[in-house]
């Protein structure tokens, strides 16, 4: 029932898509209603119908602090200081998280069913219902990700290290101060296209260079999943770098990239978003040895997702057919998720 009730929110979000603006009282009511339910579900979901919520119900418990950060402790005390029930961490990191999220959408385009169900069909389900301490820092990151766009580098670079209070990873992001938003020339759209296909590459020949990233946090936790990994406590597999879901996120990057000229006018942003999106494919290339390390690290880039998808619609004519197209791809990601790789029991 939990996962058909998200299904259709989802078919609803696309079908709200397709609405012509004349009415925007209605679409505002519709998209903070859904807002509020994807909100209360990630916040109550049973234990169980996700991956790591029993993992949270032992930290809940107390186990682990030690590799916790100082958030989740605090939130954890708030709570059973108040509600007593494990469930009131999840609503809570729901709180802060989800319409966070959903209101920088607002800000960053008008296509606000479009980034929400592109964010629905992954993002929701990967942090919001899993990973619940790497969604809190994503609405931070996205909240400074807006100023960025607009220039404002030390709003950013706040909000990343407050996105670090609820996940030490959030400090990569601060690789993103070392792009900038100019016009792509034609070499710099040819070095966009070879990135990800040498990252993959390298991914592919098993060639390591991680040891090339000189951040010590990197270095450190590369280390600790070595250790792991020889005590056979973190899985050794590669990650399949042909699967469905990467080749459909790097089909989206090449055709932005093709019809660069034709989005950028819609999206002054544009830039930025393909010099990401390229970053999260070399972290998911140079660290694919690893393989939770490298879908974790990429996962923090790939935010981008959300704002990238959507631009199809104004590099396909008629443009009904775009919004058609991101409906079909949100759909099938979806299911990828909750079917092939299992983030929700149904």
């Amino acid at each position: 029932m939990f996962v058909a009730i998200l299904l259709f929110l989802l078919l609803l979000t696309a079908a709200f898509s397709f609405v012509v603006d004349e009415r925007p009282m209605v679409r505002w009511v519709v998209f903070t209603v859904i807002v509020l339910v994807l909100t209360l579900m990630a916040g109550l979901r049973p234990i169980g119908i996700d991956k790591d919520s029993w993992q949270y119900y032992g930290y809940y418990l107390g186990q682990y602090d030690d590799i916790v950060e100082l958030s989740f402790i605090h939130i954890r005390e708030l709570v059973k200081a108040t509600m007593g029930d494990v469930r009131g961490v999840f609503l809570l990191y729901a709180l802060i998280a989800i319409p966070l999220k959903c209101y920088v959408f607002t800000k960053l385009s008008t296509e606000h069913f479009l980034l929400l169900g592109v964010y629905m069909s992954n993002f929701l389900v990967l942090h919001d219902m899993t990973q619940i301490r790497v969604g809190a820092a994503m609405a931070f990151i996205f909240l400074g990700f807006y100023f960025f766009t607009q220039g404002r580098r030390w709003p950013f670079f706040c909000l990343i290290l407050v996105a670090t209070y609820f996940h030490v990873s959030a400090i990569l992001l601060l690789l993103v101060l070392l792009f900038r938003n100019n016009d792509l020339k034609p070499w710099h759209r040819i070095v966009l296209a070879l990135t990800p296909l040498l990252a993959l590459t390298s991914a592919f020949f098993d060639i390591n260079l991680s040891t090339l990233i000189p951040i010590s946090f990197v270095q450190e936790k590369m280390e600790l999943y070595e250790g792991l990994k020889e005590k056979g406590a973190v899985d050794v597999e590669k990650i399949n770098i042909f699967n469905a879901a990467i080749m459909l996120k790097l089909a989206v990057f090449y055709f932005l990239l093709w019809k660069y000229d034709v989005v950028k006018k819609h999206c002054a942003y544009l830039t930025l978003l393909l010099k990401i999106f390229a970053l999260s494919y070399v972290c998911l290339g140079m660290l694919n040895f690893i393989a939770v390390f490298a879908a974790r690290v990429s996962e923090l880039f790939l935010f981008v997702e959300i704002l990238m998808v959507p631009l199809i619609i104004y590099a396909i004519r008629p443009q009904w057919v775009g919004r058609l197209f991101i409906s079909i791809y949100i759909i099938g990601i979806f299911l990828l998720n909750v079917v092939y790789a299992g983030l929700l029991n149904f």
